[in-house]
C-alpha cells in the first residue's frame, strides 16, 4: 500500500465511514427486497447505496471495486426498469457481490491490499445483463448498452463538487423518467489493487465481518452538550471545595457552620456526579440493531440450506445497550438462531401436516425492563421434547438414571447447556458437535447475565436473555461477611431477611431453610470464601435470597450494609476463574470488596454447610 498524506488520509476515513455505514443496512435491505420486489422505494435505496459506493471508488483508483460494483448497479438498474425479476437465485448473486464488495472494502480498511480475484463473481452477473427483456420492440433489443451515456450534474453543485463519468456504456445511469442519483463528491485518496477471492462468502455474522470499528462510537451532539454542561457544574463543586478547605486551612472555622457548608457541598456532590455518570453512560450506548441487522440474511441462507420456510420478526431494535455488552452477545445470539432454525422450526411438510401454516415464525425481540435488557428469541416450532433430552444425557453419560428421575422441568431444559450435549445423532455443518448452547450458557454467565427457557411441546420454544445495561457500573447490596465486606448484584437478590439460625435444617450435608412454601438451600459465605470467624455467633443472622430464573438460594451474612452503585474492577487474568466471584471493587474508605456471582454459586450448587 501506497504511503498516504494527512490530507488523503483523511478523504480514505471518509470514504470507509460512508461506505461502512451503506454496507451495514444492504444486506437487511436485500432480503426486504426478496420479499416485497415491488418497493420501489427500497429498490432505489439499493440502488443509490451501491451507486455511491462506486462513484466514491472511481474517484479514488479502486479498480476491482469499481468493478464489481459497477456491474452490480447495472443489474440493480435492469431491474428498476422491470427488464429482471426477484426469485432466490438472482438475490444469491447479488448478495454474493455484495459480499465481495463487503471484502475489498475490509481490504482497503486494513490497510493490507491481498490479491483477490474478482471474475467468478462478474461471470454470475454478466448473464443476468446479457438477458433479453421480457418484452421486446419492434426496433429491437432493450439491452442497457444501447442506452446515451448521460452526465447529470445535481443543481446544487458547486464549482468543487465532483462527477464521476462511467467508464463504459452508461447502463446504470437512469433514463429520463427515472430517479436521477448525482455522483457523491469524493472522499479519500490512494491506489489500491484488489485480487484474488475465496469461494461465495457466506453471511456477514456478528462478529465475523463487521466492517464498523469497534474501536469508536457516533455520539449525538445533544449528548455532547449535555456531558459539557454537567463537567461544568462539577467545576463550580470543585471550586467550592477548595474555598472550603482554604477557609479550614486558615483557621478552626465555625464548627456548625462548616458541617452545614460540607453537607451541603456533599449532597451537590453527589447529584452533579450521578448525572455525569448517567450522561457518560449514554455516550457508551448503541441500538441493539448493530448486531440484529445480521439476522434476515443469516435466516435467509440457513432457510434455503435446510429447506425450510421462515418468516423473521423483528422488534425493539432500537433499544439501547452498552457497547462492551453489544459487542459480546453476537456469537450467542448466533448459536441460539441456528439452534431455533435447525431443532425447532420444522420443514414446510411437516409443518402442513401438524396443521400448521408453512411458514415457520421466529421472533427476535429486545425490551428495557429496569436496569436490564431483556433479548428473546421465540419460534413456533415443535418445541423442547423433554423424554428425549433426558435419554439422550443419559445415553452420553451426562446424567444418570437416577439423576434423570428427580429432575424438574427446569433442571430438562438446562441439560441442553452442558458440554457435548446434542440431540443429533450426525453433526452437520449447522449442529451436532454438542458445543453451540454450551457456549451461549459461558458467554452469557461473562455478561452476569441470565438465560432461561420456555417450552412447549408441539407449539413452539422461546429462549430469553436477561442482560445488563452496562458492566461497568452496577447497583449492589454489601453485605459483611465476619468483618469481611461483599457486594452482591442487586438484579439477582429477591428478598433479604433476619432470621434465627436454630430455624435452620441439616439434609445430609445441605443447610436449608423452610421458607414460606419453599425449601430454601442455604450457602455460608464464610465457608465458600474461607473467611476466618472473629467471634462465637449469635443465634440471628441474615439471608440474602437470590435467584436465577426458577432457582433459588440463601447466602448467609452476618450482616447488611447497605444498598451502592458499584465501578466493577477486573481481578486480571491469573484470579479471573474464581467460581462464584465475579470481580472486585473499591469501596468509600478505600478497602477492596468482591463481587459475588449468584448465578455461578447457584448452579454449583455449593452448599458450605457447617
Amino acid at each position: 500500500m501506497p504511503p498516504i498524506d494527512c490530507e488523503d488520509q483523511e478523504l480514505l476515513e471518509g470514504f470507509l465511514a460512508e461506505t461502512t455505514e451503506l454496507l451495514e443496512k444492504l444486506d437487511d435491505d436485500l432480503v426486504a427486497l426478496e420479499k416485497s420486489s415491488d418497493d420501489a422505494e427500497l429498490l432505489n435505496r439499493i440502488f443509490r447505496s451501491i451507486h455511491t459506493v462506486k462513484g466514491a471508488s472511481s474517484f479514488l483508483g479502486f479498480d476491482l471495486l469499481v468493478k464489481v460494483t459497477h456491474k452490480t448497479e447495472d443489474v440493480l438498474n435492469r431491474l428498476r426498469k422491470g427488464e429482471l425479476h426477484v426469485t432466490p437465485e438472482f438475490m444469491d448473486i447479488i448478495l454474493e457481490a455484495t459480499d465481495l464488495v463487503k471484502l475489498l472494502v475490509s481490504d482497503i480498511k486494513a490497510g493490507d491490499i491481498q490479491e483477490r480475484e474478482i471474475d467468478g463473481t462478474i461471470a454470475k452477473l454478466l448473464p443476468l445483463l446479457s438477458e433479453a427483456p421480457p418484452a421486446q420492440t419492434a426496433e429491437g433489443s432493450s439491452s442497457p448498452s444501447a442506452e446515451v451515456a448521460k452526465v447529470v450534474i445535481p443543481a446544487s453543485a458547486t464549482e468543487n463538487d465532483q462527477v464521476v463519468l462511467p467508464v463504459e456504456a452508461a447502463a446504470s445511469e437512469p433514463s429520463p423518467n427515472q430517479e436521477v442519483v448525482p455522483a457523491p463528491p469524493p472522499k479519500a485518496s490512494g491506489d489500491m489493487v484488489s485480487k484474488k477471492v475465496p469461494p461465495p462468502p457466506k453471511p456477514a455474522e456478528p462478529k465475523g465481518e463487521d466492517l464498523s470499528d469497534n474501536t469508536t462510537v457516533r455520539v449525538d451532539v445533544k449528548r455532547l452538550d449535555d456531558l459539557m454542561n454537567q463537567v461544568g457544574e462539577l467545576v463550580l463543586e470543585r471550586n467550592r471545595m477548595i474555598q472550603i478547605n482554604q477557609d479550614l486551612q486558615q483557621g478552626e472555622p465555625d464548627r456548625l457552620d462548616f458541617n452545614e457548608e460540607f453537607g451541603k457541598l456533599t449532597k451537590r456532590m453527589s447529584f452533579v456526579t450521578s448525572e455525569l455518570q448517567m450522561q457518560v453512560l449514554k455516550m457508551r450506548m448503541l441500538p441493539v440493531d448493530k448486531v440484529f441487522k445480521k439476522f434476515p440474511r443469516i435466516v435467509r441462507s440457513m432457510a434455503r440450506d435446510l429447506g425450510k420456510e421462515v418468516d423473521l420478526q423483528i422488534f425493539g431494535e432500537e433499544t439501547e445497550l452498552d457497547r462492551s455488552v453489544v459487542d459480546e452477545i453476537g456469537d450467542p445470539l448466533i448459536h441460539l438462531i441456528r439452534n431455533a432454525m435447525d431443532h425447532g422450526l420444522e420443514t414446510p411438510d411437516v409443518r402442513t401436516a401438524a396443521g400448521k401454516p408453512r411458514c415457520g415464525t421466529l421472533v427476535l425481540s429486545a425490551v428495557h425492563e429496569g436496569n436490564q435488557i431483556i433479548i428473546s428469541i421465540k419460534d413456533d416450532g415443535n418445541g423442547i421434547d423433554t423424554d428425549r433430552v433426558g435419554r439422550k444425557a443419559v445415553e452420553k453419560g451426562l446424567v444418570t438414571e437416577e439423576q434423570l428421575a428427580a429432575m424438574s422441568q427446569r433442571e430438562l431444559f438446562d441439560l441442553i447447556f452442558l458440554p457435548g450435549f446434542s440431540t443429533k445423532d450426525k453433526a452437520s455443518d449447522l449442529s451436532g458437535r454438542g458445543v453451540g448452547m454450551d457456549v451461549v450458557k459461558t458467554n452469557i454467565k461473562k455478561l452476569n447475565g441470565l438465560i432461561e427457557i420456555k417450552s412447549e411441546k408441539g407449539q413452539g420454544s422461546e429462549f430469553i436473555l436477561r442482560l445488563p445495561l452496562t458492566l461497568a457500573i452496577i447497583q449492589s447490596l454489601l453485605v459483611d461477611v465476619e468483618g469481611e465486606v461483599y457486594s452482591i448484584p442487586l438484579s439477582s437478590v429477591l428478598e433479604s431477611l433476619r432470621v434465627d439460625q436454630r430455624q435452620f435444617h441439616l439434609i445430609g450435608n445441605r443447610e436449608i431453610l423452610k421458607l414460606r412454601d419453599m425449601v430454601l438451600p442455604l450457602i455460608r459465605l464464610e465457608s465458600i470464601f474461607g473467611v476466618k470467624r472473629r467471634n462465637e455467633q449469635d443465634n440471628f443472622c441474615y439471608v440474602v435470597v437470590v435467584g436465577t430464573a426458577e432457582k433459588r438460594m440463601g447466602l448467609v451474612v452476618s450482616r447488611l450494609v447497605g444498598q451502592q452503585e458499584v465501578a466493577i474492577k477486573s481481578l486480571g487474568k491469573y484470579l479471573a476463574n474464581i467460581p462464584g466471584i465475579a470481580g472486585s471493587t473499591i469501596l468509600g474508605d478505600g478497602r477492596v470488596a468482591l463481587i459475588i456471582d449468584p448465578v455461578g454459586l447457584v448452579d454449583g450448587g455449593d452448599t458450605g454447610g457447617r
